[in-house]
């Protein structure tokens, strides 16, 4: 009887003379009978030793072979020695004579290799007793989604090499190979070769590993203008549960936009031609992590920083980030940055042109249309503008009389704003003894700067929400207008914003209306104006979709409500997966930047995490 190796040798021709030997004398089969013999079309040369570590042959013993436009039926054998090796989701490559088929392992299925019927009570109770069964009473199939066709367009050119739709079918008995060459998978899944450094190849939780060194596949996410503007400036989403190591995350892949030569193009306004800049990253921090950006990891030992460098990682801290910290009274700062600090205050002036910074505090639509004509009335005044000054101008009754008598305001909204506005949390925030921030433009929006906001010292959510709100309203506004600051509008701003579905989710209030409607704008002209936005959520299914759209690379970690899952609107095989991600496992979605894929993140953060 013809074993398993047997079958794989005569199917990739690696040694015919080895395989007319086994089966044929003069022409004959063993038993004497004569067959014509079958040419593969492949010769050892092709395969270059690969056949050894094959994990079967393409067998049209089932079904048969199809290849449509609309979809393909592709089943392999897999042979004894090899089935503990095959997993749901492995890469593998079926080759032609000079072509390679890229497929991804989507179903596998055992059939009985003899009649038997073992669904009875007594061969169960047999097996129970003594369990005889051999892996070669069964068929052991893998069916094959192919990905595409691999073909060098120099042919002999390795760096050539280039992919296009599935447009073959491969023919009978042909080797399934493992896929050992890194350029190969890169290519087939659509992977840029260099970039920002996300992770590594990996399927069902296990590297990807090929013959190179290091072994593993790096993913990158496209960070040049070959094929239109970097790919943070479309927006990026890292969204988990609670303790899935978003934040550890996070970190290695900003610090990978802080290398010196990391430089992205903006429009000076005043010379109207485009200059390179480092990027400037601003992290709106509610837990007090992100400035230990600043500091190296002193876990990260000399074998780590080998294998980093070897795949273009960046590691170590960044000497220029900054720590800024809103005064508010009441509220001390004494978080863990040994970055240098600087205290800020927000005045009472922003609302002038931003009347939704106090709307947040619950205003009704109709109330909201009359606070608009307060403040616009009140600023007109002379002098200066406060937001004790704004209160004490309300609580006039000279002043209530005006509108409400008029009629310009009703006498109920006009109380509910009075009563809504006067808020203490206000009072603490407005108008402090510290800079206003409005004044620090030129000290906070640096290129090459890496600026902390942490909130995480503040009780006071709406205070927090208010310090954000600005913050965020201050890179918006002064990128999108035609009158904005210039150092704001010619430095590339990545804007990060934790806890995002607190500012972005749906909302029904004039007030949620308004924020939303500034970040889709933000959303769609950042990719001209230097604006990605880096959004970090638990809640992806809370933000707001005309925001939600504008974001083309989100990265999928463990997830477990199913509200969320359904809200990445990825492939079925991989929503499947996502409530099994352990930490450090991701699903990445990026369409522009490669096919959907599954990556593992470094073990170890390339700055200080505790």
């Amino acid at each position: 009887m013809i074993n398993d190796t047997d079958i794989l040798a005569y199917a990739s021709g690696s040694s015919l003379d080895e395989e007319k030997q086994l089966s044929t004398e003069n022409g004959k089969s063993l038993d004497g009978t004569v067959f014509e013999e079958y040419d593969t079309g492949f010769t050892a040369d092709m395969l270059k030793g690969d056949v050894n570590n094959a994990f079967g042959i393409i067998t049209t013993g089932f079904e048969p072979l199809e290849v449509t436009e609309s979809g393909s039926k592709i089943a392999g054998y897999i042979t004894t020695e090899h089935r503990s090796q095959v997993r749901l989701g492995t890469y593998v490559i079926v080759p032609y004579e000079d072509e390679h088929l890229f497929a991804r392992i989507w179903k596998l299925q055992y059939q009985q290799q003899f009649e038997v019927d073992d669904a009875t009570e007594i061969h169960s109770r047999r097996m129970l007793r003594s369990n005889t069964t051999a892996e070669l009473d069964y068929k052991y199939l893998a069916y094959l989604d192919p990905i595409c066709i691999l073909y060098e367009q120099e042919p002999g050119n390795a760096d050539s090499l280039m992919r296009r739709m599935a447009d073959r079918i491969p023919r009978p008995n042909t080797p399934i190979l493992p896929v050992t060459e890194k350029l190969k998978i890169q290519t087939g899944l659509n992977i840029p070769r260099e970039g920002i450094f996300l992770g590594h190849l990996s399927v069902g939780g296990e590297l990807v590993h090929t013959h190179a060194s290091p072994p593993t596949v790096p993913y990158y996410l496209r960070n040049d203008y070959s094929m239109g503007d970097p790919l943070i400036f479309r927006h990026m989403l890292v969204c988990g549960s609670t303790g899935t190591g978003k934040t550890f995350l996070t970190k290695n892949i900003l610090r990978q936009f802080m290398s010196e030569e990391n430089m992205y193009q903006v429009r000076d306004n005043g010379e109207g031609v485009k200059k390179n800049r480092m990027p400037c990253l601003v992290i709106m921090d509610p837990q007090d992590e992100y400035s230990q950006l600043l500091e190296d990891n002193p876990e990260l030992v000399s074998s780590d920083e080998h294998n980093m460098n070897s795949e273009s990682v960046m590691f170590g801290g960044v000497p220029s980030t900054k720590t800024f910290v809103a005064k508010v009274d009441g509220h001390n700062y004494n978080g863990r940055s040994r970055a240098e600090q600087a205290e800020f205050t927000i005045p009472f002036e922003m609302v002038r042109n931003n009347s939704w910074l106090i709307a947040a505090a619950g205003l009704t639509e109709l109330q909201g249309i009359a606070l608009e004509l307060l403040l616009e009335d009140y600023f007109r005044r002379p002098g200066t503008h406060t937001y004790n000054g704004f209160i004490e101008h309300i609580d006039d009754a000279g002043v209530r009389g005006t509108y409400v008598d008029n009629g310009k305001v009703h006498e109920s909204s006009y109380d509910g704003i009075v009563r809504k506005v006067k808020n203490q949390a206000f009072r603490r925030v407005f108008d402090q003894p510290a800079t206003p921030i409005t004044e620090m433009l030129a000290d906070i929006f640096k290129a090459g700067q890496v600026c902390v906001f942490p909130t995480e010292y503040i009780s006071n959510s709406r205070i927090r929400d208010l310090i954000t709100l600005t913050l965020m309203t201050i890179v918006v506004d002064n990128k999108l207008s035609t009158s904005g600051a210039a150092l704001v509008k010619e430095t590339p701003i990545i804007l990060v914003l934790d806890e995002a579905h607190r500012y972005l989710a749906k909302g029904s209030g004039e007030h949620s209306k308004r924020i939303i409607s500034k970040f889709a704008d933000a959303a769609r002209q950042g990719r001209k104006e230097g604006l990605g936005l880096f959004l970090i959520t638990q809640d992806p299914q809370d933000i707001d979709e005309t925001v939600f759209k504008q974001v083309n690379s989100r990265v999928i970690l463990n997830l477990s409500n199913d509200a969320a899952i359904s809200a990445m609107k990825v492939k079925k095989e991989y929503e499947k997966r996502i409530p099994y991600l352990k930490k450090g496992q991701m699903i990445i979605q990026s369409p522009d930047n490669s096919d959907v894929v599954e990556i593992t993140g470094l073990s170890k953060c390339v700055v200080k995490h505790i």
